[in-house]
């Protein structure tokens, strides 16, 4: 009995934990717009394994939504405030629009 309790108290958190994150992840990919970047920015906080850097987007969607994103860094170098911008349903992050 005492095996059974430690198994599950060792697997709960890890198993909440990956829900959270699979949950984020889902939030993120059923988004989708069509808009213009108005403006971006860089946020850094110091945690218990160093400096982490926060990548910010501000776009202003064709239906007149403000949306504030986080992105990862390779989308934040590639796009440039003005960009006119696509994020498609099941993408996570907003592309430059052809």
């Amino acid at each position: 009995m005492s095996n059974t309790i430690v198994l599950l108290l060792s697997i709960g958190p890890l198993a909440m934990v990956l829900a959270m994150i699979a949950a984020h992840g889902l939030g993120e990919s059923k988004d989708a717009y069509t808009g213009e970047v108005t403006g971006r920015g860089v946020s850094s906080s110091t945690g218990t394994y160093g400096p982490t850097g926060h990548y910010m987007m501000h776009i202003r969607t064709d239906e007149g939504r403000e949306l504030s994103i986080e992105v990862n860094g390779r989308t934040y170098r590639s796009l440039a405030v003005g960009d006119r911008v696509v994020k498609e349903w099941g993408r996570r992050w907003p592309e430059r629009s052809e």
